[in-house]
């Protein structure tokens, strides 16, 4: 795959950003144990974004020394996510990492994670809680096996090898700042892995260990497995037919033209010789079904092409602001 690294800049400005809905009992410890300085770059700044938390967790943040930027309501954690990569543009930083609130994910891990942006080696980092067997976490078993096999999932759609799609412990650096979409209100954390693998950006993951799960609370992302599959699912459906429109329909579009043609052919060669259709009339039915829905999948690959080549113009001009942005 080609690689996208970024041109190594002396001294990068990082911004840390952690995503919070009503985690007032973690999130000062949390902010508390970033580190105050990392090899290659500036102080990081810290933001934290309140999605229209109920408790003390915005003041609590304010206190521990962080930017706050706190939404009307509770708006999902991919909106969440957006405001800070929002803000890490607009202000000119060259690096983003995001960590969660919540306290399962030990700050201190923070500068190990930037090192490869730093050193050039990557564009993009995750950490991974699967990639080592002895720094799985301790959480239920159903969780491991779903994380396993949306992992699966997102490595087919990507082209890449992920072992662990879905932890929010992540850096960006600035050619991932730059180039990066995201429009899943839900959750971020496939779409983005599958987003800047079609981009031909480098992506690496650096095993960490995590808490299985959070010290207080339980999970709200994931509080019903059902809607967090269906939406992920939703999420990434968006992303990949973007990325390959015509590979994404347009290969079940000919295998069910071929198979609809195939059917309608053998029917109406038998009606040649035969005069006869019964007991076929089902399979001409059939073919003809497979042959309408082909054409409509082509005209989604089409329609779904045109879409793509708007959205890489837009993409192009975010870039430019987001390096003239740095520049200021």
């Amino acid at each position: 795959m080609m690689k996208y690294l970024c041109i190594m800049i002396i001294d990068m400005r990082i911004l840390i950003a952690l995503p919070a809905f009503n985690e007032e009992a973690t999130a000062g410890a949390v902010i508390d144990g970033i580190p105050d300085s990392i090899s290659g770059a500036c102080k990081p700044d810290v933001l934290l974004v309140d999605d229209g938390s109920t408790d003390d967790t915005a003041e609590i943040a304010s206190q521990a020394g962080a930017i706050v930027i706190s939404h009307g309501r509770n708006l999902g954690l991919g909106e969440t996510f957006r405001t800070a990569l929002s803000y890490a543009r607009e202000n000119g930083y060259h690096i983003l990492v995001t960590i969660d609130a919540d306290g399962q994910f030990n700050p201190e891990h923070i500068p190990a994670l930037v090192e490869p942006v730093i050193k050039n080696q990557a564009d993009f980092v995750t950490a991974s809680r699967f990639s080592e067997i002895e720094l799985i976490p301790e959480m239920p078993r159903l969780k491991i096996w779903g994380n396993r096999r949306v992992a699966r999932l997102v490595s087919r759609l990507s082209g890449i090898h992920i072992k662990d799609a879905t932890c929010g412990f992540r850096v960006y650096g600035p050619a991932a700042l730059e180039k990066l979409s995201s429009f899943s209100r839900f959750t971020y954390t496939q779409e983005v892995i599958i987003d800047l693998a079609g981009k031909g950006l480098s992506i690496l993951e650096v095993p960490v260990e995590v808490l299985g799960e959070r010290p207080v609370g339980s999970s709200r992302i994931a509080s019903s497995i059902w809607r967090y599959a269906i939406l992920s699912l939703a999420a990434m459906y968006s992303i990949a037919h973007d990325h390959r429109p015509w590979r994404f329909y347009g290969i079940p579009a000919v295998i069910l033209m071929i198979l609809g043609l195939t059917g309608d052919m053998f029917v109406l060669v038998r009606w040649l010789i035969t005069g006869r259709v019964t007991p076929f009339a089902g399979v001409a039915i059939g073919g003809l079904f497979l042959i309408t829905f082909s054409v409509l999948l082509l005209l989604f690959a089409s329609l779904a092409d045109t879409a793509s080549h708007n959205r890489h113009l837009l993409e192009s001009i975010i870039s430019e602001n987001v390096r003239k942005n740095r520049e200021r």
